[in-house]
């Protein structure tokens, strides 16, 4: 017979999770900040140079003096292989996992000045993308066959300069969030596993300050902030594959068409940035970025016996430090440096299936080639190790698990291209 407990689940018929998105660096593990910048994401606030970084301070839309449009795409492969050990009653095994995620994230960009004061700027992005998809190979299908969460983001934006050395900007945000969550259902031993998936998208609203100090024309400081967004999802688990006997179980229990809530929050984030650029035209930045991480509460679907449960994490805080280097080869040609490094978003003993997060640090180079007076493309590659991120789990009447990279990391390659409409003979 079972507990109290196990009965109150059957019988709940809506449930609640709450999957609070992250700082910008690696999509597949991580959100990616929108807009372009230097390698390893450096120079993300106080470079301000053109639209797509005004798009992360929209202070920065006051130093733009001609009309411009840029677009960019980011695409990661990141390949990896977990080793994986699970039990099942009396029956214990290790596998190793060998699985690749792919992923390119587009960007567009608009800004103009409106006068000697005002800058306008607009952008179409994609600054959020987590997720996960571990496979099927493993008794951690029936905590998470493959999941993901995705926002695409219309921000328009001003800035405004108070004075020669101090500007300041707005951004309304509108997000649009995808999501979609799969794992597989256990129909019994030696029997074919069912499947439950569950999918929606919700709008989300939201908005970005920025502030910019210029001490010179070739020094300044950025400081932002981004507000917290929220979108609820509502729906049905679309269950399939099921045998007879679990469709009955499950019917009779209330769960066959249990009604599920889920509230996705894109976290509030603070970035700060330095830049300078020195007399031989060389320059440096340094970003710090901290994303309100603790409430994040990715939850775990999984549907054992005859509940819908929900497993949910606890997260921490995420810093972030970036530095960049560029260095100009000649009137055409400028080389690119970076590096990150990311804390991780939950602690060893926290971390769940749903998002293995772990430390992060990368490192990349790239150059920007200065083609005509007016266009401007720029390549970057990069390295991140993603860390081995160890996780444990026990799944109700079936078993428990065990996880960790042997390893785990990811290229990136960004490409974009800038045309400025020039005037007055520039």
């Amino acid at each position: 017979m079972e507990s109290e407990e196990g009965q109150r689940r059957v019988r709940a018929r809506r449930t609640r999770c709450a999957a609070r998105a992250a700082i910008g660096c690696i999509a597949l593990c991580m959100c990616a900040v929108a807009g372009a910048r230097g390698p390893a994401f450096s120079g993300m606030y106080a470079n301000a140079n053109d639209a797509a970084e005004a798009a992360d301070n929209p202070a920065a839309l006051t130093r733009i003096k001609d009309p411009e449009w840029m677009g960019e795409v980011m695409a990661f492969t990141s390949p990896s292989t977990d080793v994986v050990s699970g039990t099942i009653g009396s029956v214990s095994a290790t596998t190793s996992v060998d699985n690749t995620n792919n992923l390119a994230i587009p960007g567009l960009y608009y800004a103009r000045p409106l006068n000697d004061r005002l800058g306008f700027g607009a952008s179409l992005t994609v600054p959020s993308g987590v997720g996960s998809d571990p496979g099927s190979a493993t008794v951690g299908r029936y905590l998470l066959e493959k999941w993901s969460l995705a926002y695409a983001s219309l921000a328009p934006a001003v800035g405004y300069r108070v004075n020669e050395k101090f500007s300041i900007g707005v951004a309304p945000q509108i997000n649009y969030s995808f999501y979609d969550y799969k794992t597989a259902v256990f129909n019994g031993p030696g029997l074919a596993d069912g499947t439950m998936e569950l999918s929606g998208g919700a709008f989300g609203f939201g908005y970005r300050i920025g502030f910019l100090y210029e001490f010179s024309p070739q020094t300044r400081l950025a400081l932002t902030y981004r507000s917290a967004t929220t979108s609820k999802f509502d729906g049905t688990p679309d269950l399939s594959g099921l045998t007879p006997q679990r469709e009955a179980i499950l019917q009779a229990a209330g769960v066959r068409n249990a009604n599920v809530n889920m509230e996705t929050r894109f976290p509030q984030m603070v970035g700060a940035g330095v830049y300078h650029e020195f007399a031989n035209g060389a320059s440096a930045s340094f970003d710090g970025q901290w994303i309100d991480f603790e409430q994040f509460g990715m939850t775990e679907l999984s549907l054992n016996n005859t509940s819908l449960t929900t497993n949910n994490g606890r997260y921490q805080g995420i810093w972030a430090g970036t530095a960049g280097f560029n260095w100009p080869i000649n009137e055409r040609w400028t080389a690119q440096f970076g590096a990150v490094y990311v804390s991780s978003g939950v602690s060893d003993q926290n971390r769940t299936f749903g998002l293995r997060l772990d430390r992060i640090w990368g490192f990349g180079a790239g150059a920007t080639y200065r083609w005509g007076r007016d266009k401007t493309i720029a390549a970057n590659l990069d390295y991140y190790n993603l860390g081995p991120a160890p996780v444990t789990a026990s799944i109700p009447g079936i078993g428990s698990l065990y996880a960790e990279y042997s390893s785990n990391y990811a290229i990136g390659i960004q490409l974009s291209f800038r045309w400025q409409n020039l005037r007055d003979g520039r």
